[in-house]
């Protein structure tokens, strides 16, 4: 028996091999959709409509709203299949700057069975990787990805998280007004 978990929900399957070397998939393309998935569960479970894009969608990978329509954000989601301490974010970091925008970090920690998830704003993830990427031509290093490095943050990035659409998750639809 396999226990899959959404953060502090825990969903057991069945596990024929009932091996778990492998687990999570070594295949990057179906560990970024589980990144994926597990945000939009986690945020439908906070009440907000959280909408997956197809593949390739240029930046967004989560489009997410209440149910009012009053409030949205577009979120990017960067997940490993281990517990690393720094995510690659592309060369489009810079041009993906907008106060709706946020960046999802997920690491899988093999450890408790389940991802972590941290998140940021599209304008710190932007400061941060210009500053890394100054950093390392200044030190003549060969030309990397940009990649976001949290430091010491991830408390307060796992705190984003934690509080991201709860304040706009339950804001009444407003009725409609009457054309008249």
């Amino acid at each position: 028996m396999t226990t899959l978990a959404l953060n502090s929900r825990r969903v057991s399957t069945t596990n024929e091999m009932n091996d778990t070397r492998d687990y999570p998939s070594r295949d990057t393309s179906l560990v970024g959709a589980a990144g994926v998935h597990t945000v939009v569960a986690e945020l439908s479970l906070r009440g907000l409509i959280a909408l997956p894009t197809i593949r390739n969608t240029a930046g967004v990978d989560v489009i997410v709203s209440n149910k009012a329509g009053t409030w949205h954000a577009n979120l990017q989601v960067k997940t490993s299949r281990s517990r690393v301490s720094f995510w690659p974010v592309g060369t489009k970091y810079a041009e993906w700057v907008s106060p709706k925008n946020y960046y999802v970090f997920l690491r899988f920690y093999q450890k408790i069975g389940q991802f972590e998830i941290f998140m940021e704003s599209s304008e710190r993830v932007a400061e941060n990787c210009a500053t890394g990427v100054k950093r390392e031509k200044e030190k003549g290093l060969k030309k990397w990805a940009p990649c976001f490095y949290p430091r010491d943050r991830l408390e307060q990035l796992k705190s984003q998280w934690d509080k991201f659409g709860k304040d706009t998750a339950n804001q009444p639809v407003q009725p409609a007004l009457a054309v008249g």
